[in-house]
């Protein structure tokens, strides 16, 4: 398998699990798969004229694995998931993030109380 496929389907195997760790390269795999298949749902939309009900139903059943893999990538970085709650900063709070997900992977992790 591909590893775009490989990671996206990984997070949703791993659905619930917001302790250990995700690697840089599977948390974008798994981005940029989660934004193709957004664009799929939206173009079918718009050809359609539905109202958006497909795409918020996906967005509402990915949103866990999304929250998930966030968190795991943030302790791949040797930080806590309440990292996570940068994003409803207004306008710095994303690339803030951004910014501490782009970071590479942390091999000596060893604060296992962030993991929790």
């Amino acid at each position: 398998m591909t590893p775009l496929l490989t990671a996206y389907l990984q997070a949703w195997k791993q659905y619930f699990d917001f302790s250990g760790q995700t690697t840089r390269d599977d948390f974008w795999w798994f981005m940029l798969a989660h934004l193709l298949i957004t664009l799929v749902v939206v173009s079918i939309e718009i050809a359609t004229n539905n109202p958006g009900w497909l795409d918020l139903f996906y967005s509402l059943i990915s949103f866990i694995p999304m929250l998930a893999i966030l968190v795991r990538r943030l302790h791949d970085t040797q930080r806590s998931g309440w990292w996570a709650w940068l994003f409803v900063i207004p306008v710095i709070g994303p690339f803030w993030l951004i910014y501490l997900l782009v970071q590479p992977s942390s091999s000596h992790f060893t604060d296992k109380a962030l993991l929790s």
